[in-house]
């Protein structure tokens, strides 16, 4: 059953681009995504905007879902035990499971509520452009050091992008559709 044909595919891919200096950069993007480096941005954020913002809203939203991703990720990378590629090619030692992968899950859901919360107070979009390409450079970066199956990093950021969802809803849910802005009245800043 693993590998899978596309995973087995994506990492024979990533193996025949590999070298230096590419190797290093994919290291650096790696790292950004781990659990302590989304933890890290994960709190800055929180507590920009709880303290400097005053929106605690969104800095509850942003925290209390960034934890719950957390937290379901290790719930089911032990429901399914998956196992990582082999070493070698792996380049990276790593004692977890490989279903779903942490790094795309995380950051997903810790860049997708960051874009969320910021479109929310400023209308502007290009933080989820910003998001989005965050998320895929970490996702592939796993690909890439045989951390992950490819499968394992495309399920993270489906569920991660399923947490941020689910994060708005229970925020419109519990304040109102109009945590939003309405696209009709400009930004927020012109709207007031």
């Amino acid at each position: 059953m693993w590998p899978n044909p596309v995973d087995q595919g994506a990492l024979d891919w990533m193996l025949s681009i590999r070298g230096e200096p590419l190797t290093t950069v994919v290291r650096a993007v790696t790292t950004v995504g781990n659990t302590a480096s989304m933890w890290a941005i994960g709190i800055a954020w929180f507590l920009y905007l709880l303290l400097r913002r005053k929106e605690r809203a969104w800095a509850l939203y942003c925290g209390l879902t960034q934890l719950f991703g957390l937290t379901l990720m290790v719930v089911l990378k032990n429901i399914f035990g998956r196992e990582r590629p082999p070493i070698p090619p792996r380049l990276v030692e790593i004692a977890s499971e490989s279903f779903p992968s942490g790094h795309a899950l995380n950051s997903m859901v810790v860049f997708g509520t960051f874009a969320v919360a910021a479109f929310a107070l400023t209308g502007r979009r290009w933080p989820f452009v910003a998001a989005l390409l965050g998320t895929v450079a970490i996702g592939l970066s796993r690909v890439y050091l045989a951390a992950h199956w490819m499968l394992d990093v495309l399920a993270g950021w489906a569920i991660g992008a399923l947490v941020v969802a689910a994060g708005l809803l229970v925020l419109r849910l519990t304040r109102g559709r109009a945590v939003l802005p309405d696209r009709r009245a400009g930004p927020p800043a012109a709207a007031e």
